[in-house]
């Protein structure tokens, strides 16, 4: 069993959707994130993500458990939709091993 965890910017959140229906998930928890960042670039600004004014991003946070071929699949349509956007913050998916569960 595996458990992908995805990051996204909450402006992706429907497109996320889509693609846990498209990779055929049937199930999945959520969370909101606000995101700080201690980056700056020149001249001590901090960098702007999605024109943002706030100190911090709105973002999403989901994990599904899945199995591997399901879990595999999942990751692929996130590097497409990454592949095919213009934008500084792709989403980001990590595919972990469940050692144990009850």
């Amino acid at each position: 069993m595996k458990v992908v965890i995805i990051f996204c910017a909450s402006s992706f959140y429907n497109d996320l959707k889509k693609i846990y229906r498209s990779s055929g998930v049937d199930a999945y928890s959520e969370f909101d994130v606000k995101g700080y960042t201690q980056k700056h670039i020149k001249d001590g600004q901090v960098p702007n993500w999605f024109a943002s004014n706030k100190d911090y991003y709105d973002s999403i946070a989901s994990f599904s458990f899945l199995n591997d071929e399901r879990g595999s699949e999942l990751l692929n349509q996130i590097t497409l939709f990454n592949n095919d956007i213009d934008c500084c913050n792709p989403m980001h998916a990590y595919m972990l091993d469940v050692e144990k569960f009850i």
